[in-house]
């Protein structure tokens, strides 16, 4: 069963919302630190887990995790049916079930119904025997300097999964052309807007055992029809060519003006003649480089970074007070009310320098956005979009390592990316038809010649 964008992660936010809190409490207390960060951030920013699929679950958690969420599920429907007036009690478990996932299988017990014709798990229905696509598996093992044969048997003794050599060579050469081809493919003429941000890997070089960190640099396009695209993946050790190069860079480099022009004058080659909106977090040296690129868009930087870098400014005892202000200040209705309380703002906190240096610095980048139509300030007033992506990316390494060289890094990339760009193509982005009334309304004469 294939759940399209958050459809799983919403599925499992429903069946823990209708939970009893004294069984979530449990669940909560069983779970290690790292399963409990991504258990709050389901609730805290559901958005970056767009794309988060049975695999990722098992991945982040257990059988044994999997198992009680499907008991939660069962208890939810036996309560629904007991408040209509119908009969239906457990029937003990279909027992030893096994799931293949890229990294491991498991087994679980599904619960069952004494009618059990009446319910099947919108999570893991019947029959479901879930195995992902190996290719990311098969280049992570010849990275790691395994050869083919030693790959197929890893496989089937570790995974009971049977492939030819002749299937591995095939996937490892694939691979590596696709990734070349799909960085350097053809793009669409105009973008409503395009969403920037960085991640970082894990990488060693042959010089030098010790892994370095490089930045990873992620924009995302929404075309006009309502879809969106991974426009370009751009890494800190290539040059303007996309030819890697000995030093690994980490830091400073997303600073520097002419790398962005170099980022743009890669996209504009590849077929891009307009922008309408372009987000990015605040890197100094992007907006300087828009402003040549694509010099009548409009820039806006992310103001879920803003709110964290304020935060960053306060102490426990008025950090809740102060963002809480702020916050009424980029979420007002109008601008005239948010001109006022920006103002109340700075009344409440004149002592507090630093944070009204801050607020007043940042304050450029809140107001032009009233001058835009509701559906498209929402849409572009955080990098969210980018944020997913990047949490898809950072996904595909959990567990990796650092990775031998960055092409191997850029084989994983490109698996991970190809399959959420899949996943994007069925659907268009949320309230699409209001967005796009409201682009034709102020962007008529501009987006018209793209639309025939």
């Amino acid at each position: 069963m294939v759940m399209e964008n958050n459809e799983f992660i919403n599925n499992i936010k429903f069946i823990l919302d209708k939970t009893d809190n004294n069984q979530i409490n449990s669940l909560y207390n069983d779970m290690s630190r790292y399963q409990k960060r991504i258990f709050d951030s389901w609730n805290d920013n559901i958005d970056t887990f767009i794309d988060y699929s049975f695999n990722d679950l098992l991945f982040d958690f257990d059988a044994e995790f999997v198992q009680k969420i499907l008991e939660l599920e069962l208890d939810l429907y036996l309560k629904k049916n007991i408040s209509n007036g119908k009969y239906n009690k457990r029937n003990g478990y279909t027992k030893d079930i096994t799931i293949t996932t890229p990294s491991k299988q498991i087994e679980i017990n599904r619960p069952r119904l004494r009618n059990e014709k009446d319910f099947d798990s919108i999570l893991v229905p019947k029959r479901t025997r879930i195995m992902k696509d190996i290719s990311n598996d098969v280049l992570l093992l010849y990275s790691k300097n395994n050869s083919v044969n030693e790959i197929k048997d890893i496989l089937s003794s570790m995974f009971g999964i049977k492939i030819s050599t002749g299937k591995i060579s095939e996937l490892i050469q694939d691979i590596s052309y696709n990734v070349s081809e799909w960085r350097n493919r053809k793009l669409t003429k105009c973008y409503f807007a395009i969403n920037i941000d960085c991640t970082y890997i894990s990488v060693r070089d042959n010089k030098d055992i010790n892994s370095h960190k490089i930045p990873i640099y992620v924009v995302v396009g929404t075309n006009l029809l309502g879809t969106k695209e991974i426009l370009g993946i751009y890494l800190g050790n290539e040059d303007e060519n996309k030819n890697l190069i000995d030093e690994l860079h980490n830091n400073d480099i997303a600073e520097a003006t002419s790398y962005w022009i170099n980022v743009f004058d890669d996209l504009k080659e590849r077929g891009i003649e307009k922008v309408l909106y372009v987000v990015s977090d605040g890197l100094s040296g992007i907006e300087n480089a828009i402003k040549t690129a694509f010099p009548n868009a409009f820039y806006q930087r992310c103001i879920v970074h803003i709110v964290r870098n304020l935060k960053g400014c306060t102490n426990k005892n008025n950090c809740a007070s102060i963002i809480k202000d702020f916050k009424n200040i980029y979420t007002a209705e109008t601008k005239e009310l948010a001109l006022e309380n920006y103002n109340d703002f700075k009344d409440k906190y004149q002592n507090n320098k630093t944070i009204i240096k801050h607020v007043e610095e940042y304050i450029g980048y809140i107001m032009p956005l009233f001058n835009l139509p509701i559906n498209i300030r929402k849409y572009i007033y955080t990098n969210n979009i980018a944020e997913s992506v990047n949490s898809k990316i950072k996904r595909g390494f959990y567990g990796r390592g650092s990775l031998p060289n960055i092409n191997s890094a850029l084989n994983i990339i490109f698996l991970n990316l190809d399959d959420l760009e899949t996943k994007w193509k069925k659907k268009k982005v949320s309230n699409w038809n209001n967005i796009f009334n409201e682009i034709n309304t102020i962007h008529k004469d501009i987006i018209q010649k793209y639309l025939d």
